[in-house]
């Protein structure tokens, strides 16, 4: 069986079981009642924290909106749609954006109850928690993929997945090898830990080595925007991100166009009927020894109730449901 069929029947799984505890311990038609003073410290990834916050929201009774960000203007979120009685520090005081490995080491330290994390928990979070003597639980909780971006005067709208695979182990170095223009390829990649790194080395790479950036900086990209700024002014780079950042946060503020792998293009579609080769899932994690009676404990089971997964999928992610 190969990852991504392991992947689907884990989830599968995984999320069933999950479902059985959330009966015995809420019933399904229950939307918790939590007062801003009693809400958990939270924490999420870039690219999960429109789901963290559409939640936190609805929960809290707050009116929101899609809009785009204030701060960084290269990304749309999900922010109050009037005055809240919340400042924004007191908002956030509560519910951090780490990043995804951020996120997990603070809910390994202690500093956070709570998180939505773009990928399930990493080999190197895995040992700090067996250092601190901390058990997480971790749960898939909506599916996500990776697709491949390229600049928009490219011609290349299509590569199968060894293509790819030898294009970032450094076999395939120019584009007419892939039907494409006589250039040098430019292939950008992640930092280590980035949910995106995690998932390429594991769901695309399958333990092939992939190139080396150390004597490459600048193929690195440190943030979840960093392919898009680089391949925006690279026509013969190529990158890779989440579906959802792509199509629900990106959108069309910067241009690029998503690559079909196999000839099968990424869509909701797709994802859902899993015939795009690259799918991933987000994952919700908490302490195994949160206690069931904590505010943490009653939203991380919630979001597994039909009125959970209902706040997911307008979020834009697809809901994993029973």
């Amino acid at each position: 069986m190969n990852y991504k069929n392991k992947l689907i029947a884990g989830i599968a799984i995984l999320a069933s079981a999950f479902l059985v505890s959330c009966d015995k311990d809420e019933p399904e038609s229950e939307t918790p009642k939590i007062s801003f003073e009693e809400w958990p410290l939270t924490d999420c990834s870039t690219s999960t924290k429109p789901v963290r916050d559409l939640v936190a929201y609805n929960l809290l009774n707050i009116p929101y909106q899609w809009e785009r960000d204030w701060l960084g203007g290269t990304t749309y979120i999900i922010s109050p749609s009037n005055d809240t009685g919340l400042s924004w520090k007191e908002y956030n005081d509560k519910n951090a954006c780490s990043g995804t490995h951020g996120a997990y080491v603070n809910l390994i330290e202690g500093n956070t109850d709570f998180i939505i994390a773009s990928r399930d928990i990493s080999r190197n979070e895995e040992q700090l928690s067996a250092e601190k003597g901390v058990e997480l639980v971790t749960t898939p909780l909506a599916i996500d993929a990776l697709v491949f971006i390229v600049n928009p005067k490219n011609p290349v709208k299509n590569l199968t997945v060894e293509q790819v695979q030898k294009i970032y182990t450094g076999e395939i170095t120019n584009w007419k090898e892939v039907g494409g223009p006589d250039h040098k390829i430019t292939p950008y990649i992640r930092d280590t830990d980035s949910g995106s790194q995690e998932k390429m080395e594991t769901l695309v790479m399958s333990g092939l080595t992939m190139i080396d950036g150390k004597y490459m900086v600048e193929i690195i990209g440190t943030q979840m925007s960093s392919p898009y700024h680089q391949i925006e002014n690279d026509e013969y780079g190529i990158g890779y991100t989440p579906f959802f950042y792509c199509t629900a946060m990106v959108r069309d503020l910067i241009k690029v166009d998503m690559l079909s792998i196999n000839g099968v293009a990424p869509s909701k579609n797709s994802l859902r009927d899993n015939t795009y080769p690259f799918i991933s899932s987000i994952y919700t994690a908490i302490r195994k020894t949160e206690s069931h009676d904590s505010k943490a404990y009653e939203l991380h089971q919630f979001l597994f109730t039909p009125r959970g997964a209902d706040m997911i999928d307008e979020s834009g992610y697809i809901a994993i449901r029973k």
